[in-house]
């Protein structure tokens, strides 16, 4: 794994790498694992349902729109989106494949055109996925750490359930996301957290400014953010969390991103791994046999057009060698 990990370290330090259009779209929505279709979208659904109701609960608890001034709290909302997000998106690219499988069964199209482009809607939907699963896994990482190293420590909050949940369940559920989606994580994307930490900043800023105040009526939304009082110790904080803390905690999604893909790549594990051709074209569309659907080139993508030629003929050349 040293030399493979060695090889990933210098193939992140491109400029392409930054771009959020990626050329393997169903990576974004599929899961890694050979897991049904259905199931995939019933752990979609459970997801957006368990955290939307922690997050009503939290803005039930506190009583008050001042609870979205907290990084905890920006960093729940923000996986709550990115649930919705990815399950419409999974939604849609579902009712797309299954639209065009109907129409091949009817006559009006080739069983390969099953396989089209994805919608440019949806291909920025699935943009807009993986910027959300960027920032909001660095966040959710970071909530975590800043909270147990230096906010509890100091004021002795109690371990209750909401506690829990949302500094510690948290970065759970961006272990497991990681584990069973085939979302890839490249290292260069912390750009997108440390450009959303900065507007963070921005915003506490101009909250002080306003005169905004903190749960308890404080002039600052944390103590550690005291612009008036210690602004020193703010600006130092501001730095080290955006210029350290996101950098090292997606540092650490990466790490566990390839720690995922180099299981994936283990003998034992290839029997239980997910093969995109037969999920797409098979689980999902329906629209032809297991055994007449061509192996897919890694470096392909199930949703490039190019591919739709060589499919057709690839599975005519299979058919008549059956007969």
């Amino acid at each position: 794994m040293g030399a493979s990990w060695t090889q990933s370290w210098k193939e992140e330090f491109k400029a392409h790498k930054l771009h959020l259009l990626t050329s393997k779209p169903e990576l974004l929505l599929q899961p890694r694992w050979e897991i049904p279709p259905l199931l995939w979208l019933l752990y979609k659904c459970f997801m957006l349902v368990y955290t939307f109701s922690w997050f009503i609960y939290t803005a039930l608890l506190f009583d008050t729109p001042k609870f979205l001034i907290f990084l905890s709290h920006i960093s729940y909302c923000l996986m709550v989106i990115y649930y919705l997000v990815s399950l419409c998106n999974l939604a849609w690219a579902f009712l797309e494949i299954r639209c065009s499988s109907h129409r091949m069964k009817r006559g009006v199209s080739s069983e390969c055109e099953s396989l089209l482009s994805l919608p440019v809607p949806l291909t920025a939907a699935l943009c807009l996925q993986w910027l959300l699963h960027s920032v909001m896994g660095c966040f959710s990482l970071t909530v975590s750490f800043l909270y147990w190293t230096i906010i509890h420590p100091f004021d002795q909050h109690s371990f209750t359930a909401f506690n829990i949940n949302i500094h510690v369940i948290n970065s759970i559920q961006i272990a497991v996301d990681l584990l069973l989606s085939s979302t890839p994580v490249h290292l260069i994307h912390f750009f997108y957290a440390v450009l959303a930490g900065a507007l963070y900043v921005i915003f506490a800023v101009v909250y002080w400014l306003m005169g905004g105040t903190n749960m308890f009526g404080q002039p600052y939304i944390y103590s550690i953010l005291d612009f008036s009082g210690r602004p020193l110790v703010a600006t130092l904080c501001i730095l080290g969390v955006c210029l350290l803390c996101f950098p090292s905690c997606h540092f650490v999604l990466w790490n566990l991103h390839l720690l995922w893909e180099w299981m994936v790549s283990r003998e034992k594990a290839r029997r239980i791994a997910l093969r995109r051709e037969v999920w797409w074209c098979v689980k999902v569309s329906g629209g032809t046999t297991f055994d007449l659907v061509p192996s897919l080139d890694p470096a392909a993508s199930v949703f490039d057009p190019s591919r739709r030629t060589d499919m057709m003929e690839e599975q005519q050349s299979q058919s008549l060698t059956l007969v």
